[in-house]
């Protein structure tokens, strides 16, 4: 109800005005004429006095020839209502003519043709120029459509909430059962169906059965309800195949013959509704809606498509997620093997590196009495084989040794102490340049200085520097080059080692690390190697808190990088020192 009322100046009793009364009296039924509300004005007995043209229209739409204009004159509004609304508005109008200054509004609801035009009903109190009551203006107001898009959009809200809630389901479900039970849930109550169940193929029989649990039916109804063949086959029944895109409607099932009139009356179904559930083309099953009566639409039917393919996301996803934790479990019982397998390598190359220590440490001493005499003198070619055999067996020995030390290598088992990275490059060269003789390989010296000695473990470091220019002489050409460079950069020190070997292949880059690994066994045959001593290096460097990595290109050989930070060394040794 909105306050208010409306002042119409009508043409009064004074000759002289009595012109322009006509003529502003003409302009209000112009600018009455112009508007799509049917408006009129009545005296205070409620006769009509004045109308625009929109009645006539109004009168065609509703098929009322007692509402057109001509007819309206001078009759008592109050005619054109219903039996059932006129007291209640002679109530109103009696009020409004005693003062009250308001304005009333109401729908009407009036039958066309065994359908409803639905109407909206205002009055408002008319005052003179003196503020005295004069009459009462209606307006009437067709809003049909308006209630119809009014219901469209309320059904499209809950449509949209439904969908809402079963994505928001299905999304965070991956339990089929209790999948099963939100989607029959929120459909059953959507649709307002009696049943509503998820009904997938058996692989076995291939029948189509509902799956626990489902709206509408006991858990020791499900294996029963199953769709009859033909529904899908019987041309009795005019729908759409079981393989449809989109879905089927069954209207009147109670009064088919054969199953459906079994499965009808079994259930006490009148309608059934269902729509296909799909996984990558292949048809699992279907949703299905059902009740006694003949409720269901094609409208309908679009809406449940909908949630059908969410339902058969959901069910895609389920089985995607079985398959990865089937794949998982098969993935951690094969990772637990190559762990074990792997511990039990390792078991193995220490067990047989600490029974070859003995052994080799028994012919190093024997071959070291025989090289000194201890056990008598030798000839020429006697020593040189002892010798020979001496080489040899510290050569294995530190294999043996390399290998030990692959179990692991930690900060705390290094012996810290202040030394020169430079002396020790120099020196590495220094061992390494018969070798190079030998290989016809030129080392280059390009080591500065150093300003500050950096706390590490000599020895360590050592091996680093042995494995690194070894692998560089083994692998470069004859006439080839090598080159050693030491550089200080704020508190790290770098050390490079480069060739212009065979290199290594791009994709084999980040593997060379690993402990055995060999990028070529033809490599292998021809320039020999373990495959320890890179994964010797890495493990050494970075128990200094050091970083080591490698650039190379096949044919352009090889650059080795190690970096390590003063700071994180004398941190080592003041903890461990």
């Amino acid at each position: 109800m909105i306050t208010g009322g409306i002042s119409l100046t009508a043409p009064l009793a004074s000759p002289a005005a009595n012109g322009k009364a006509v003529m502003r009296m003409d302009i209000w039924h112009d600018a009455l004429d112009s508007l799509d509300l049917a408006v009129c004005a009545v005296d205070r007995d409620l006769r009509v006095i004045l109308c625009n043209r929109t009645w006539d229209v109004l009168a065609h739409a509703t098929q009322r020839p007692d509402l057109r204009s001509d007819q309206l004159l001078g009759r008592s509004f109050l005619e054109t209502l219903d039996d059932a609304d006129r007291p209640r508005w002679a109530g109103i109008c009696a009020r409004l003519l005693d003062g009250e200054e308001v304005s009333y509004w109401a729908e009407l609801a009036w039958p066309v043709h065994g359908a409803r035009r639905w109407l909206a009903l205002t009055a408002r109190t008319l005052f003179d120029a003196d503020g005295e009551t004069t009459g009462l203006s209606f307006t009437l107001a067709d809003i049909t459509d308006r209630k119809r898009l009014d219901a469209e959009m309320a059904r499209h809200r809950v449509e949209l909430r439904g969908l809402f809630e079963v994505a928001q389901s299905v999304g965070l479900v991956s339990d089929e059962v209790e999948l099963f039970r939100r989607v029959t849930g929120h459909l059953g109550y959507l649709f307002g169906g009696r049943i509503c169940a998820v009904v997938l193929r058996d692989e076995t029989t291939r029948q189509l059965v509902a799956r626990a649990p489902a709206h509408g039916l006991r858990p020791g109804d499900l294996a029963e309800f199953q769709l009859p063949p033909s529904l899908f086959s019987d041309v009795s029944v005019p729908m759409p195949a079981l393989t449809a895109p989109s879905y089927a409607l069954y209207n009147n099932l109670d009064r088919t013959v054969g199953d459906c009139r079994v499965f009808a009356d079994r259930w006490g179904i009148g309608s059934l509704l269902s729509a296909p559930l799909r996984n990558h083309g292949r048809l699992l099953g279907q949703l299905v809606l059902a009740d006694a009566a003949n409720k269901f639409n094609d409208d309908e039917g679009r809406l449940l498509a909908t949630f059908a393919g969410l339902v058969s996301a959901a069910i895609d996803a389920n089985l995607l997620v079985a398959a990865l934790e089937d794949r998982a479990d098969k993935l951690s019982a094969a990772l637990d093997e190559i762990q074990e397998l792997d511990r039990l390598k390792d078991n193995l190359i220490q067990n047989v590196s600490h029974e070859l220590r003995l052994p080799l440490m028994v012919i190093q001493g024997y071959a070291d009495l025989l090289r000194d005499g201890a056990l008598g003198e030798l000839d020429g070619e006697l020593r040189q084989a002892v010798e020979v055999i001496s080489d040899k067996t510290l050569l294995l020995g530190k294999r043996v040794d390399d290998i030990m030390l692959l179990r692991g290598l930690h900060q705390t088992d290094l012996q810290l102490s202040p030394i020169s990275v430079a002396e020790l490059a120099r020196s590495a060269i220094d061992r390494a340049r018969a070798r190079a003789d030998q290989n016809n390989v030129t080392l280059i010296d390009d080591i500065a200085a150093e300003t500050t000695p950096l706390v590490a473990d000599y020895r360590r470091l050592e091996q680093v520097v042995d494995e690194l220019l070894e692998n560089a002489v083994k692998f470069s050409p004859n006439g080839g080059e090598v080159q050693v460079t030491v550089r200080e950069g704020g508190d790290v020190v770098y050390l490079k080692v480069s060739d212009h070997g065979i290199g290594i292949p791009a994709d084999q880059l980040p593997r060379i690390w690993n402990r055995f690994y060999q990028s070529d066994a033809s490599t292998t045959r021809r320039f020999g190697g373990t495959g320890v001593g890179l994964a010797l290096v890495k493990q050494i460097v970075e128990a200094h808190g050091g970083q080591v990595w490698a650039e190379s290109q096949t044919g352009q050989g090889s650059q080795f990088y190690v970096a390590l930070q003063r700071t994180r060394a004398v941190a080592g040794e003041q903890e461990h020192g």
